[in-house]
């Protein structure tokens, strides 16, 4: 007897544009190929398609040549304590990737590990402690941290207020708000509730089993839904 083995298409015929400085919301139940999109852009999985970042086409990157890129791109887990070394600490985390790529040195490092912690609102004297030695909503803002550290250009934020409490979300939404206007960054923000895309997107792209079924402004998408998946979001969140 042969044996057949079926492939499923992650994300099927996906294509978007951010603008510097906007933040595009990624809205779907899970398992409709969200954080699969975030990760291909990334290069952190094999995809197939054009991805152009500025004026490169990372497509056409092998992993040594996309490596000096990878600062200007980084991403938030949703999970802080799973992407968290719990063998780490504070500053180990946030100064990992300084070290790899080769930024910064003895006291300037630790000048811009202090200052990025204050960026985050944690206080720099707790650098020298352990991840569950936090709290959820700080464990997420260690995270930031050492995505910010690097001072990278995009943030894909894959669900990185779901596990926390509904009062933690507001703080940290707040908080990637000021981020982006202070550096001007741009995000790709992930979620699977409309009512946070909507705190922070200037656009949204609704997904169901790896294809759009809708995008536009965040406001078009919002009053005027046109897909009956879209509007049953809404209904959820609303």
């Amino acid at each position: 007897m042969k044996r057949t083995v079926d492939h499923v298409k992650a994300v099927d015929g996906v294509s978007l544009e951010i603008c510097k400085g906007h933040s595009l919301g990624v809205v779907g139940e899970s398992g409709s190929g969200k954080s699969t999109l975030g990760l291909a852009l990334l290069r952190l999985i094999k995809s197939e398609g054009e991805i152009q970042f500025g004026d490169v086409y990372l497509d056409a990157l092998n992993q040594k040549q996309i490596t000096p890129i990878r600062k200007a791109m980084q991403i938030v887990f949703q999970d802080p304590f799973g992407s968290l070394s719990p063998r780490m600490t504070v500053e180990q985390i946030v100064s990992e990737g300084l070290e790899i790529h080769k930024l910064e040195k003895g006291d300037n490092r630790e000048e811009q590990i202090v200052q990025v912690l204050k960026e985050v609102n944690l206080d720099p004297e707790l650098r020298h402690r352990y991840p569950h030695e936090f709290s959820g909503g700080q464990r997420q803002r260690i995270a930031i941290a050492r995505a910010l550290v690097l001072k990278p250009s995009f943030l894909v934020l894959d669900e990185p207020t779901s596990s926390l409490d509904r009062s933690i979300q507001s703080q940290v939404l707040e908080l990637l708000r000021n981020l982006q206007k202070k550096h001007n960054l741009t995000y790709l923000f992930i979620s699977h509730d409309l009512k946070i895309i909507q705190t922070l997107c200037h656009d949204i792209i609704v997904m169901k089993d790896g294809i759009v079924l809708e995008a536009g402004p965040t406001t078009k998408i919002m009053n005027n839904p046109q897909n009956p998946y879209t509007k049953a979001l809404l209904k959820a969140a609303f």
